[in-house]
């Protein structure tokens, strides 16, 4: 009788074991796994043209460009849009070419062919984790210097030779020479005379306020203002040559701050046959020698900006996050944006800006953000936060 008991006993063991051991095992091997993935939902669309009226090929294709499309849009999250598009050959070859990789699961929303083309909207469980790590591997996440040469640049000097007005614009025509060879966009001096005309700026050249109503007016990111004099030297022991002496002072002024960023002076001497040859001679060597400190210090100078920290909270889709960013991306104020993290519903983006300008930062991004409603909860002097209604 106590054989037949454990006889029975070890069979119901071992039934209990066969039912529910295995089960177990995987259920705990898959939260473990599942949790050191980190995924967000993203809706994507992609189109497919219709060839030769083969609808499952491009309904193949359109499903393709969706998924790529929602592992692109984690890209742009993280990667800074200027690296985006200049990296734009290595994110397709070495992210953009892995999208099966990146996407664990997703399910179709809606598809149908529209005229010519076939479109499908998914949801996507994407790995944001695994795209973020080859991103870093690949160098990408590093955030770019801001770019500076695109900036429109306003150029006034004065010159005088033996204090009479030269209107030739030698020293004007010198420093712009030089900052046109460094590809930054420099503002006809006909257009900034004319918009001084307009708002009668009588003393624009010393007149703080003038110059950023100038500025603002010729949508100049920068004026350089100054005065350049050049007065004769010397005639003698020089083989009938004529000797000047030039010097020049300018200021670089930001025109939306109206903020004072640089200034200096220099001079230097010319030569020549005539009196006013070699006074614009030395005035051109004087400007010379400007553009080159410009050259030097300019670009620096320029990139000066601070970092502001943006929490974003309650996202429920990356989609909403990229919103968010586009928005940022959308403000003058804003150089350049790059989320540092994204988990559990909130996100830290990085913010390349002014720091005069976080306040008018915080009360745009309640309107600039398009699709989804935003609330600024708090605002210091480094940081936003941001919730998601």
């Amino acid at each position: 009788m106590r054989k037949a008991i454990l006889t029975v006993l070890l069979v119901s063991l071992f039934l209990y074991g066969c039912a529910t051991g295995r089960p177990n095992i995987k259920d705990v091997t898959n939260k473990n796994r599942e949790a050191k993935e980190i995924t967000e939902i993203i809706q994507a669309e992609g189109l497919a043209a219709v060839i030769n009226n083969d609808i499952l090929d491009a309904k193949k294709r359109a499903l393709g460009e969706a998924q790529r499309n929602a592992v692109e849009m984690t890209v742009g999250v993280y990667v800074n849009a200027a690296t985006r598009v200049e990296k734009a050959i290595m994110v397709d070859q070495q992210i953009l070419s892995k999208t099966n990789g990146y996407i664990k699961k997703y399910k179709i929303l809606s598809e149908g062919r529209e005229g010519d083309l076939y479109k499908t909207k998914i949801e996507a469980l994407v790995k944001i984790e695994d795209v973020n790590k080859d991103l870093n591997l690949l160098g990408l996440l590093a955030p770019p210097a801001p770019a500076t040469s695109n900036l429109r640049i306003g150029i006034v000097i004065t010159d005088r030779i033996d204090g009479v007005p030269d209107t030739d614009g030698i020293s004007e025509l010198t420093l712009a020479d030089k900052l046109l060879s460094l590809q930054y966009k420099v503002v006809a001096i006909n257009e900034i005379a004319t918009a001084a005309k307009n708002l009668k700026a009588d003393n624009f050249l010393s007149n703080l306020d003038q110059q950023k109503k100038v500025g603002e007016l010729i949508k100049a990111d920068v004026l350089i203002t100054g005065n350049a004099a050049s007065s004769f030297n010397t005639d003698q022991g020089l083989g009938g040559l004529i000797s000047y002496r030039a010097a020049i002072s300018f200021k670089v002024l930001k025109t939306k701050q109206a903020a004072l960023i640089y200034s200096n002076s220099f001079s230097s001497g010319g030569v020549s046959t005539t009196r006013e040859a070699a006074g614009r001679e030395a005035l051109k060597r004087a400007a010379a020698i400007a553009a080159e400190d410009l050259a030097r210090v300019l670009d620096q100078r320029l990139k000066t900006f601070n970092f502001i920290s943006v929490s974003v909270k309650n996202i429920s889709t990356l989609n909403q996050l990229t919103a968010v960013i586009k928005g940022l991306q959308n403000m003058i104020e804003v150089k350049y944006t790059q989320t540092e993290s994204f988990n559990q519903g909130i996100a830290e983006i990085k913010v390349g800006a002014e720091i005069d300008n976080i306040a008018a930062i915080a009360q745009k991004l309640e309107t600039k953000v398009e699709g989804i409603k935003v609330k600024v909860t708090a605002v210091t002097n480094s940081s936003i936060d941001v919730e998601i209604q």
